[in-house]
Formats: structure tokens, C-alpha cells, sequence
């Protein structure tokens, strides 16, 4: 394996797969983003620290293209947005909190 990192080399694109039709997350189906290629690939297309194959169980996964770290999770988690509190409700919480004591 080439050890030249950050150059894609376009063997991504042979591993490049299309969004799950089932409405489930990319990265809950098991795809990983590259963010040097900008492709979403299978893990096949990947490898570990010693560049052995990438299987189920591996954690840090590498791009087999660009030798670059691939994410295998969201950078954000859904629903953090709508789990705010309104100002109404944090007063209202604040005012049951104060009846206590």
C-alpha cells in the first residue's frame, strides 16, 4: 500500500455506493464517508492501522484511495436541536424547583 496520504487517486470510485433506500442512515447501514475522496464508500474499500482488510469489528478505518482516516459516524447527533428547552419551559422548570425548597 502506497503510504501517500491526502491525494486521492481515484480507486474510490469503484467502491462509491448509493444512499439506502430504506430511509436508515448512511453510516447506520455500515457506508463510511471519505473526506479527501467526498464519496461514501463501502468498507471494503478500507483498511486498518497495519492495512490489514477492514472488517465489521474495526474501529479506525482508513481509505484504501488517499490512505486518509474515513468517518464511520455522524459528526452531529440527531434530535440535540429539537431536545431544547423553551425559555416557557426552563421558567417553568425553575419555578417547581423553587416550590420544592
Amino acid at each position: 500500500m502506497n503510504k501517500d496520504r491526502g491525494i486521492c487517486k481515484g480507486l474510490c470510485k469503484e467502491h462509491k455506493v448509493r444512499k439506502p433506500r430504506d430511509g436508515t442512515s448512511r453510516y447506520l447501514s455500515g457506508q463510511v464517508r471519505c473526506q479527501i475522496c467526498g464519496v461514501f464508500m463501502s468498507r471494503e474499500a478500507c483498511h486498518d492501522k497495519e492495512e490489514r482488510p477492514a472488517t465489521d469489528d474495526t474501529v479506525d478505518l482508513y481509505c484504501n484511495c488517499c490512505n486518509c482516516m474515513v468517518r464511520s459516524r455522524p459528526r452531529n447527533k440527531p434530535g440535540t436541536k429539537s431536545s431544547k428547552k423553551t425559555p416557557q419551559e426552563e421558567y417553568d422548570e425553575l419555578r417547581e424547583l423553587k416550590k420544592k425548597y
